[in-house]
């Protein structure tokens, strides 16, 4: 079931990626079929004009008012039908007559009679639900076991009671899958309907960029046709939970068996950490706008496929781990999903390596737009990320996690995110990453710090424990400090505005960290620190880019 589950998850991403890379090789013509990519941003341009949302709220108002005049009315007939013979014999053969005919069909029956204006267009979905829906409301009503009537005549209920006291509550399942089911028409009938003599709403949107022949708005448009059925089909879920809960207990067993899954997977993915890849790719977008350069929407493509790298990396190493046995003797730290049988092994594996495809992907296309210079920085950064764990010789297993860290985590990704916008490199870049370089090595030496007794135990080999106690804590100290003083020296130097010095207002945290280090040795006197570091970058990632940002808005406006 989890396989299945993973591979109906999974399917779709695959369709995005096959798709996106066979248009960036050329064996589709993007002129007839766009890359998502694409897409995606040509949405992003609609959401940021407003337009996508006054378009699908003029849809939506349609579909609603139509709903309430034709669905409302024939929830009504369809629960008579059902317990009426009369009513059913009166009813039924009008709407089963009428009920095949294409609903489309009756838009010009409709225009000729009401016009062109919202009365038409609500008209056509009204009419189109009633049918729809009263059809199934009396069936359901029908399906009600028998059983239940004769029970409540014995007890004397007179044909008012049976309503309200068994075929309302025991036809409710079907009337809540007959309403689902009526919106969705109506969602997709109002797309139709727009394409005739309309001036708003998605489906003129769809029309227009037809007309325009933009496939790609035209695409976004299905987009959010989709991503709004599928709202409206959460809502009505939750709606049901409510009227029939007799009925959703068993669902909610479920949902929350999904919700312990999804908490599993939180801890074992650590979205928290993900600050120490959005922080340098930040940065370097930050000091491409002070040099003059920015591009929101690769930045927004920078800045998953960063994240991307680091979620493999995490989960390829939770998978390593386990592998190698240092799950096991763990106490510490967040790792072990899998040796605890929360997650299989094979799943952690491909979510990882799932991860780092999307995060290539990502790559990919930046490659197209700036040339090949990301491409040897993405192989070496997803190679870094796997082999960390991965292989008789990983990095973390030979004392070089720091190092690779310090570079990859730092440099490499400042250096990327710059270079996407700028399309190019300068020595002022590279020395400008070194402060977040130095702190995020730092994150990875406090987890070290507090592991060194257990990672010895072990076998395992980190600087920690290759340098001892006194000698890991003095690299701890280095660490820290050279954020500080790489910072001032780069200011001192002009490669940094003077604004970024607002970074030092984190030093006294920076100090009583190393005093705790300095002092402490026992594994969970330290877990602290390693929580604080991490805190300790992002705060001082964060006022490093408003230092730049700062400076380059000044800047901007002529007063620096």
């Amino acid at each position: 079931m989890n396989r299945n589950r993973w591979l109906s998850l999974l399917s779709p991403l695959v369709l995005l990626g096959l798709w996106e890379l066979a248009v960036q090789i050329g064996w589709i013509n993007r002129i007839f079929l766009p890359p998502p990519s694409e897409v995606f941003h040509t949405l992003s341009e609609l959401i940021a004009t407003g337009q996508i949302f006054r378009d699908t709220g003029i849809s939506l108002l349609r579909v609603g008012l139509g709903f309430l005049l034709g669905g409302i009315p024939a929830i009504v007939v369809g629960l008579f039908m059902g317990v009426s013979p009369v009513v059913r014999a009166l009813v039924q053969p009008l709407a089963a007559a009428i009920y095949p005919i294409p609903k489309i069909a009756l838009l010009p029956l409709i225009i000729v009679t009401l016009g062109l204006g919202e009365t038409s267009k609500i008209a056509t979905i009204a009419v189109s639900v009633f049918f729809l829906v009263v059809l199934n409301v009396a069936a359901s009503v029908l399906q009600v076991d028998p059983r239940y009537f004769e029970v409540a005549r014995s007890f004397g209920a007179r044909r008012r009671d049976l309503f309200w006291t068994v075929a309302l509550p025991g036809s409710l399942p079907g009337i809540m899958n007959s309403i689902k089911l009526g919106m969705g028409f109506a969602l997709t009938l109002i797309v139709g309907v727009e394409f005739v003599g309309a001036d708003s709403g998605i489906g003129w949107l769809i029309w227009q960029a037809y007309e325009l022949y933009a496939i790609d708005r035209m695409i976004a448009g299905l987009v959010v046709v989709a991503l709004v059925g599928w709202l409206i089909t959460v809502g009505l879920d939750e709606l049901e939970y409510v009227l029939v809960p007799w009925q959703a207990s068993s669902v909610r067993i479920k949902e929350r068996r999904v919700r312990e899954h999804v908490r599993i997977w939180w801890t074992t993915i650590r979205p928290w950490s993900y600050t120490a890849a959005m922080i340098p790719v930040l940065l370097g977008a930050s000091i491409a706008a002070y040099d003059g350069a920015i591009n929101w929407w690769l930045l927004l493509l920078t800045m998953i496929g960063s994240v991307a790298i680091q979620l493999g990396t995490n989960l390829i190493n939770e998978y390593y781990d386990d592998r190698k046995g240092i799950d096991k003797v763990q106490v510490f730290g967040i790792g072990g999903a899998i040796q605890r049988g929360e997650l299989a092994a094979w799943q952690v594996l491909l979510a990882g390596l799932l991860a780092f495809a999307v995060g290539s992907g990502i790559g990919l296309y930046l490659v197209s737009v700036t040339g090949p210079f990301i491409f040897w920085l993405g192989v070496f950064s997803v190679a870094t990320g796997f082999f960390y764990t991965a292989g008789p010789f990983a990095l973390a297993y030979v004392g070089l996690g720091e190092l690779a860290v310090f570079i990859f985590m730092g440099p490499v990704i400042v250096i990327g995110s710059y270079y996407v916008q700028a399309e190019t490199i300068t020595l002022p870049v590279v020395l400008a990453s070194l402060p977040v370089g130095f702190l995020v090595a730092a994150i990875l030496h406090a987890n070290n710090l507090r592991d060194l007794d257990i990672d010895r135990q072990f076998g395992k080999r980190t600087l920690a424990t290759l340098l001892g106690r006194s000698g890991a804590n003095i690299e701890y100290y280095v660490l820290v400090g050279g954020t500080y003083v790489s910072l001032i020296v780069t200011v001192a130097l002009g490669v940094m505005p003077w604004l970024t010095l607002i970074t030092l207002v984190t030093l006294p945290a920076a100090v009583r960290l190393m005093r705790i280090v300095a002092v402490e040795t026992e594994p969970h006197a330290l877990q602290p620190v390693l929580r604080q570091t991490a805190k300790l970058h992002m705060r001082f990632g964060s006022l490093l880019i408003f230092g730049w940002v700062a400076a380059w808005l000044m800047g901007s406006f002529g007063y620096i």
